[in-house]
């Protein structure tokens, strides 16, 4: 319920309708004689006009004020923004600013370990956010704020009002003088809405010396004098404090309960800008480490597999995945390593290192039985893995155990709770399975090539080898290549897990 109809119900419910008309008349007429008091004749109760008179109080104002609202409406928001950010950086500041670039950190890295510049990018953040206590970071957001508030205040459409007091008027155009005219008050009503909305937020105690003193800076000149708008405040001021426009717009709208309404902006740059600043340079850092890994995974990948075509997995790879992410889910965290351990198994692992291991598990003269053992062991177990990884990937068929539950689960992951919940507990399940796969054959191909370099170091020893009592025989079955070949699978080996680092492989918690 509007505040007018309130009023008017009540007065009704207490003195019955006619007498409620005529309070309001009476309360009315006393508005009109306080305005009358005042030095403001701006509006004419009687004749329900606004005078000529309010007209030319605007019009002082957009005089004044004009080369002010050109200058705003040909400057970026975002420049203004920037100028007072820039204006308050000290020159050390600006120095390590220049610094924290994407482009310089990046020529840095060109040079330095990332690792490094890392720690160089850290300590300049440090050194650069140091100078920002309190009452700096409080400052420039004041100065930010009068300085919006003055654009806002200049960029009112004073033409606009103006021009229905006098329809011959030109824009920003004052050889002349205006011929103004007392209009209907209805056809101002809003404009003075609109006016008390960025008027009565200008602060009277406001810095504006530091405000006038940064518009200089940007163009040059100053738009507007400090002492001008110091005269302008004032008028303001006094044409607030007496409620001249709240009453002519009680008058006009026959609205006695009518009362100025506007709200007060305060903006806070200093603390996002804080925060671009370390988030621009750590993101710069992560796309540097992100690019350095690709480099590295390919070059692994090359020296891994060479020009074979890696294939992903059937069910659980990248275009499987975005099914899932595209509903809010986690999707599939391991595609790429997965997929490439499942080759690397297949390719390798079941060709060269089996080979490789039935000469040295099945034909070897162990001195000692056991010292066999881990080796053998890990071996087999990375056999076993290998179809672990299909069994995985299996599940995920349109018909496997994963597959069919998710389907029904995904078209109402969106709206219905419950199946979002199970829907993102399969989907941890799953990875933590393919987790626990990488992490496995990791442990097995390490342990593998551990002991693979200790029988390369005993085939050294010859003749007075310990681990292995018929080298020379095993040797034969190689074609006199044995030690090569083991040189070989350790180097692969070494290679693969080089690649799987790369990654970050974790269990996590459901």
């Amino acid at each position: 319920m509007a505040t007018g109809n309130f009023f008017q119900t009540l007065f009704s419910s207490i003195l019955g309708g006619n007498d409620a008309d005529a309070l309001k008349r009476k309360m009315l007429k006393k508005i009109a004689k306080n305005l009358s008091k005042t030095k403001y004749h701006f509006y004419k109760y009687n004749s329900h006009e606004a005078d000529a008179s309010l007209a030319k109080f605007f019009y002082e104002i957009y005089k004044a004020i004009s080369p002010a609202q050109l200058m705003f409406a040909n400057t970026n928001p975002n420049a203004l923004k920037r100028v007072v950010i820039d204006a308050a950086l000290s020159d050390k500041q600006r120095e390590i600013q220049d610094k924290l670039s994407e482009e310089a950190i990046a020529e840095l890295a060109r040079s330095t370990p990332l690792p490094q510049v890392a720690q160089q990018v850290n300590g300049m953040l440090e050194n650069f956010n140091a100078e920002f206590n309190g009452d700096k970071i409080s400052q420039t957001d004041a100065l930010y704020t009068n300085l919006l508030l003055l654009q806002n205040f200049c960029q009112y459409d004073f033409y606009f009002l103006l021009k229905k007091f006098d329809n011959t008027l030109h824009e920003r155009s004052f050889d002349a003088p205006p011929h103004f005219q007392s209009i209907n008050g209805t056809y101002i009503t809003e404009d003075l809405k609109n006016f008390i909305a960025v008027a009565w937020t200008l602060p009277q105690d406001a810095d504006w010396e530091s405000v006038f003193k940064l518009l200089k800076s940007i163009k040059g000149v100053e738009p507007i004098t400090l002492g001008t708008w110091k005269k302008i405040l004032a008028r303001l001021k006094t044409v607030r404090e007496q409620h001249i426009f709240e009453m002519i717009i009680q008058l006009i709208t026959e609205n006695p309960a009518y009362k100025d309404t506007f709200k007060s902006e305060e903006h806070h740059i200093m603390d996002d800008f804080i925060s671009q600043t370390r988030h621009t340079a750590e993101e710069t850092l992560e796309n540097l480490k992100a690019e350095q890994t690709a480099n590295k995974v390919g070059g692994l990948l090359g020296q891994i597999f060479g020009e074979v075509s890696i294939e992903p997995l059937r069910n659980y790879n990248e275009g499987s995945s975005e099914i899932f992410v595209r509903k809010g889910l986690s999707g599939f965290l391991y595609c790429d390593p997965l997929c490439y351990l499942k080759q690397f198994l297949l390719d390798y692992v079941k060709r060269d290192v089996r080979e490789l291991s039935d000469i040295l598990l099945v034909r070897g003269e162990w001195s000692t039985q056991s010292l066999s053992q881990p080796m053998s062991e890990a071996f087999h177990e990375l056999m076993e893995i290998s179809k672990q990884v299909s069994t995985l990937d299996d599940k995920f068929a349109e018909s496997g155990e994963f597959g069919n539950k998710l389907k029904s689960l995904l078209p109402r992951v969106e709206r219905d709770k419950e199946a979002r919940n199970i829907s993102t507990i399969v989907l941890n399940d799953a990875n933590n399975e393919a987790a626990q796969l990488i992490i496995n054959a990791r442990t097995n191909l390490i342990n593998y090539a551990r002991i693979l370099k200790s029988m390369l170091e005993d085939f050294m020893k010859l003749p007075h080898s310990q681990l292995i009592i018929n080298w020379k025989d095993l040797d034969r079955f190689a074609e006199g290549k044995l030690k090569q070949k083991c040189v070989d699978v350790y180097k692969k080996i070494f290679a693969f897990v080089s690649l799987l680092q790369n990654f970050d492989i974790s269990i996590k918690e459901s």
